[in-house]
């Protein structure tokens, strides 16, 4: 509540009382019309902000259905009376938890702005919306505030049909990693002179390698055809895991984790890809998933296909990791990244088992606590706390 309509309400109680006294001790035609008058101002009032309610229109629109996070994306609304009755005093109120209106020069806020509407009347608001993160959720006008003449009562409503969005996470643009090495040092060729000796590390099968190189008991278990390396075969690619887990009901909670989720898994894809290292995407949702972008041409697929992930409070990443770690996916790759929310003793078991393996393997570590308390030092691993709120471009 306002401090003018507490000024105001004080007042009319005192006067209310004041006539109530004075009809009392000395009545007349004067002093009744008085105190009767005062006493319809509140029927009155409450008339008329049940009219405005059932009269007012609202129209807002944004300018496409395609948007990105931290993108600017123009947006307008419309306040419109269609009725014969002046609006006197309408206010709005935004949502600017995940997204925020940046306003035109010498425009007002629009939270902040009283409006008040003739008979027929319209107010535009012209500006440009920015969306956070990643998600589903409301942006726009979330609520109406409407005052009466006196500025006596207000009812504040929720807008029956809030403007709801799909945003896509953005992709940060690497050019100088601070986190992990250098392309220079993971762009390596393969080596020609291969050792005959089979090594007990499995990579995917590829047309063409013997069939003594298949690894059967590791091919059984996965369901597809695994080859065993050979000493001296370099590693070839990257592999980036992410945790799909949801780690909170409040969406205020769990929409900037998953959104820098992804951002951090875009944008190492992103990176390593227009390099023409290929990337393994591993995830576990209701079983382990693998997405492949072998270049800087299938990012948008890559995009596409995980702006729909649908993050579950009943996924538990160190599953999936053994199950990656056990079917040799790690085996084959440069850097091994993991994207988690959560480190427990059963993550420690299986960042200790992915030690062995002779990769680089960096954690990045996304949770609001920067507490590393639970996390082991494990010798080539390599520990990275990132806060959702945080810039990527000082962590990447």
């Amino acid at each position: 509540m306002t401090k003018s309509l507490k000024t105001n309400r004080l007042i009319y109680i005192i006067l209310c009382v004041a006539a109530l006294v004075l009809a009392s001790f000395r009545g007349g035609p004067a002093t009744y019309t008085f105190f009767f008058g005062l006493l319809l101002i509140t029927p009155l009032s409450l008339i008329y902000l049940l009219v405005v309610y059932s009269f007012f229109k609202l129209y807002q629109v944004l300018g496409t259905k395609h948007i990105t996070a931290y993108d600017p994306i123009q947006y307008y609304f419309v306040l419109q009376n269609e009725y014969l009755l002046n609006y006197c005093h309408i206010g709005i109120k935004m949502y600017t938890t995940f997204s925020h209106i940046d306003r035109q020069k010498g425009v007002s806020d629009p939270d902040s702005s009283d409006y008040e509407l003739l008979p027929g009347e319209s107010v535009r608001y012209d500006g440009t919306l920015v969306c956070r993160y990643r998600g589903e959720y409301y942006v726009g006008i979330k609520a109406i505030t409407i005052i009466d003449f006196f500025r006596l009562f207000k009812i504040t409503y929720r807008v029956p049909e809030p403007l709801g969005v799909n945003v896509f996470p953005r992709i940060i643009r690497l050019e100088h990693p601070k986190s992990f090495p250098d392309i220079s040092v993971t762009a390596h060729k393969e080596n020609a002179r291969l050792n005959s000796d089979y090594d007990a590390s499995v990579r995917d099968y590829i047309p063409g390698d013997p069939q003594k190189g298949i690894h059967w008991k590791v091919s059984a278990k996965t369901g597809k055809l695994k080859s065993r390396l050979t000493y001296g075969e370099q590693k070839r690619g990257i592999s980036i895991f992410l945790d799909t887990k949801r780690i909170s009901k409040d969406e205020y909670v769990f929409i900037p984790n998953e959104s820098k989720c992804l951002e951090i898994m875009l944008s190492l894809a992103n990176y390593f890809a227009s390099y023409s290292v290929p990337v393994s995407v591993l995830s576990n949702q209701a079983g382990p998933r693998t997405h492949l972008c072998s270049g800087a041409h299938e990012i948008d697929s890559l995009v596409t296909s995980f702006s729909q992930v649908k993050f579950r409070e009943e996924e538990y990443a160190p599953d999936g990791i053994g199950y990656f770690t056990e079917a040799g996916t790690f085996s084959d790759c440069l850097i091994a990244f993991l994207i988690v929310t959560d480190i427990d003793a059963e993550l420690n078991k299986r960042l200790y088992a992915l030690s062995h393996l002779g990769i680089k393997v960096i954690v990045y570590y996304v949770n609001y606590s920067h507490k590393t308390e639970n996390i082991l030092e494990i010798p080539d691993i390599t520990v990275v706390t990132v806060h959702p709120e945080d810039d990527l471009t000082e962590i990447l």
